[in-house]
């Protein structure tokens, strides 16, 4: 017999960790969503892809975002959509050590003109906002979805 841990503090940890990361994300997929332009602007300064990926980036990468995080928010396919969220981060903290690596002026367009909490150009700061979500998305997919979720049969915690 299984016991439903749902209730206990570590559940209620994973779902605040779920609740911040998924609002961050639907966030900025709406932000990037609504000026897709600029989005491509921010995405062509890290000089990191080829001109055609960078517009396939600027319309897929959003979407995910914000489906993802509307997954991770409603407690559906939870895992899968933290698990999908981590990967993301991974990619974007793999391109804001490629930006410091190669000393560029690079303003992140994350969340538009709402930079939370770094400003300015991409730095330390930002690496630590990624690895804290990233943290945040690995917790969601180690321990399941925590309570308040349609994934709950199925989950440990």
């Amino acid at each position: 017999m299984t016991t439903n841990r749902a209730g206990t503090p570590l559940g209620w940890l994973v779902l605040g960790a779920r609740i911040i990361v998924a609002g961050l994300f639907i966030f900025a997929g709406y932000i990037k969503l609504s000026d897709p332009q600029q989005f491509a602007f921010s995405v062509n300064a890290f000089k990191l892809l080829p001109e055609h990926l960078v517009v396939l980036n600027t319309f897929v990468l959003p979407w995910m975002e914000l489906i993802a995080g509307v997954l991770l928010l409603a407690g559906v396919w939870t895992r899968a959509a933290a698990a999908v969220i981590g990967a993301m981060l991974v990619a974007f903290i793999f391109g804001i050590i490629s930006v410091i690596y190669r000393e560029m002026d690079v303003s992140c367009g994350c969340f538009g003109k709402y930079e939370i909490p770094c400003k300015g150009s991409l730095g330390v700061c930002h690496l630590i906002r990624n690895s804290v979500l990233l943290a945040m998305a690995g917790l969601v997919v180690v321990k399941g979805p925590g309570p308040l979720t349609f994934d709950r049969a199925k989950a440990p915690f």
